[in-house]
């Protein structure tokens, strides 16, 4: 092809993209979309085989997006029929019976999909074309769907926070449960959870260099308020793990490692390892004491389902597996603490164990999911 074919080809195609665009923008109907998104579909092999520029190339692959997404609105305000038969009122049918999508040529698929992308806000929308764009990537559907998705989960998620913040306002302190607002350091303090008062600490903080500090002062804060030969039991990532047990040996003794087994696998990029068991550490408050405990302690337990465990946050630990380790390790009556409640599993497993539970939680967003799982007894 020479100079001037290309660049007639390119006259071409700009008049044509920009014909759809206004075409897009009109049109009122499904089936004047769908034409409108066939030929789309056939200039981009076109323009592809006559080499045309890759921002020709964009630009066609953006309309086609933008017609599914014009689609997507009229589809889901439409009446459609369900099945194939006519509707009935009665036993009376209907003279005029809904579309179809086999009138249109579109299926079930196509209109699921393009209605997930029209309900990518106009803002989004626009906006994720142009960072795209500027990525120099190709524009197509499966970016936007992905988007939709993300959007639709950021949205349930707002949504439970707001009905979680809304719920812990009901929720009344007691001596039973409490959960305070604040960093552990800060508001379990003597007058709340007195010294030589707790029969358990379970506990899982968050990983990695960053938080290494915090485990030297849970370290003191469990020797001040664990009863001599009582345990901190705490969940712990494979990194850092010599730091760790060395900052905890500062203040308890330790006794023993175990680990939680999972039915997935977490990839370790660096060190190309997949690991599916997750480490406990177990310390006590002097010598340890195992005849506190009435039962045996399997130092390789079963953990709850993935993804079902995640249901409020990615940091979310299993019920059953933090019930086991309590009724493990205390007696019904005893105290139990947590200083990183998250979204309050421990908490509710010492609440249906019948033990009472003091704990605290730094994020205003985790407190209130928490107190919110205790209102529920979840």
């Amino acid at each position: 092809m020479n100079n001037e074919q290309m660049v007639v080809t390119a006259d071409r195609a700009l008049v044509f993209l920009d014909n759809a665009r206004q075409e897009i923008q009109s049109a009122s109907d499904i089936l004047t979309l769908k034409i409108i998104h066939d030929k789309l579909s056939v200039m981009k092999v076109y323009f592809q085989a006559a080499k045309a520029s890759f921002e020709i190339s964009q630009q066609c692959s953006e309309m086609k997006i933008r017609c599914e997404r014009r689609a997507g609105e009229l589809l889901g305000n439409m009446d459609l029929h369900e099945g194939g038969r006519p509707s009935k009122t009665g036993d009376i049918v209907s003279p005029v019976s809904p579309p179809k999508l086999s009138d249109f040529d579109i299926s079930k698929k196509q209109s699921s999909r393009w209605q997930q992308i029209s309900k990518i806000p106009e803002e989004d929308f626009d906006n994720h074309i142009e960072r795209i764009k500027i990525k120099g990537e190709e524009l197509t559907s499966r970016e936007f769907l992905s988007l939709a998705e993300q959007i639709k989960k950021d949205r349930e998620q707002q949504e439970r926070l707001e009905k979680s913040a809304l719920d812990a306002t009901l929720v009344q302190q007691d001596d039973q449960i409490k959960i305070l607002l604040g960093d552990f350091r800060d508001v379990l303090t003597e007058e709340i959870i007195p010294n030589d008062s707790v029969s358990l600490l379970l506990t899982d903080p968050m990983y990695g260099a960053q938080y290494l500090p915090l485990w030297e002062d849970l370290g003191r804060f469990a020797s001040r308020v664990l009863k001599p030969g009582r345990l901190l039991v705490s969940y712990h990532g494979h990194m850092f793990l010599p730091q760790t047990l060395n900052a905890l040996g500062k203040h308890l003794s330790f006794v023993w490692l175990g680990g939680i087994k999972y039915n997935h696998q977490t990839s370790m990029y660096s060190l190309k390892i997949m690991t599916s068991w997750r480490v406990l550490l177990l310390f006590a408050k002097g010598e340890y004491n195992p005849e506190l405990s009435s039962r045996w302690f399997r130092d390789l337990i079963d953990g709850d389902n993935y993804p079902e465990t995640k249901t409020l946050s990615v940091l979310q630990e299993g019920l059953h597996e933090a019930e086991y380790i309590i009724k493990t390790f205390t007696n019904p009556g005893d105290s139990v603490v947590d200083c990183f409640v998250g979204t309050g599993t421990t908490a509710v497993a010492a609440k249906t164990s019948g033990r009472r539970f003091i704990g605290s939680e730094i994020s205003k967003e985790r407190y209130d999911l928490s107190r919110s799982r205790i209102s529920q007894q979840l």
